[in-house]
This record gives structure tokens, sequence and C-alpha cells, in this order.
């Protein structure tokens, strides 16, 4: 189904963009577990909060790209070269989050770092989905996940 049409798509039962939602939480779920799990990892090897946030953030957004376009959302609204920058930025709009919710979490309210991250993730979760279906890709299912669903459907 295309970006222009009015009617949204039903796949299974369920809507194509709450379908796109959990396909995407799936996404987001295994980027979250390397970001967590990195940020552990980090923290335990002793590099400060802040820094292991950004740095197991940015190796979950590389992992979150490949799983989005495979999954979750379908490639060719921008030139490649435009759909990776703007990929960038939403993702940096997610890392200004993250980081934001770990200061919060950690400097206002005196929490323990992993309680910041383990808040921090799900609400930059929200906006990379978000950015991804309104900047980055169509808002379409991948061709893969249709033929995948209408396979299942039979």
């Amino acid at each position: 189904m295309n970006a222009e049409s009015k009617e949204t798509p039903q796949i299974g039962g369920m809507k194509a963009l709450g379908l796109q939602f959990v396909l995407y939480l799936f996404v987001g779920g295994i980027s979250s577990v390397l970001d967590v799990g990195g940020f552990i990892a980090l923290q335990y090897a002793g590099v400060g909060y802040l820094v292991a946030s950004a740095v197991s953030f940015i190796a979950a957004t590389i992992l979150n790209y490949f799983l989005s376009y495979i999954l979750a959302f379908n490639r060719g609204k921008h030139s490649p070269r435009s759909e990776n920058i703007r990929f960038w930025l939403v993702s940096l709009v997610g890392l200004a989050i993250n980081t934001l919710a770990m200061r919060l979490f950690v400097r206002v309210l005196g929490t323990p770092p992993i309680v910041g991250k383990v808040v921090a993730v799900p609400v930059a979760l929200v906006w990379n989905f978000v950015g991804r279906r309104l900047f980055v890709f169509h808002k379409d299912l991948p061709p893969a996940t249709l033929a995948m669903m209408s396979r299942r459907r039979k």
C-alpha cells in the first residue's frame, strides 16, 4: 500500500501501523538489549556513565538501522545518502533525549545510572519510531515483511 493511500491496510486483523509499531518494538527491543548491555559493560570497564550511555546508544543505533529497514520500514523514500543523514539526525535527537533523561535521573533524582538508562531507553524508542516513520522511511512495511505476512494468512 502506498503512502498516499487513505485507507490503513489490515494484515492478519491488525492495522499496518499497529503491526509496524510491534515490529519496531521488536527491533527496538533487540537494539535496547545492546544499548543497556553495552552500557553495563562499559560502566564495568570504568567508563563514565554519560560516555558509556552515548557509546552504547550509537552501537545500538547502527544495529537498529539495519533491523529497521529489514523488518519494520520500507526504504526508498529518499536517496540513500539523504536517508542515512535523516536517520542519524533522528538518532541524534534520540541521543539527546536519552542523555537528558540520564542526567535528570542520575544528577537530579539521584538514581543509580542503570535505573536512568532503563527509563531513558523506552523514551528514546518512542521518539525513534515516530522520527523514522515520519522523516526517514516510507510508512509502508518492507516488502519482505509483507510477503511473510501474506504467506502466514494462507
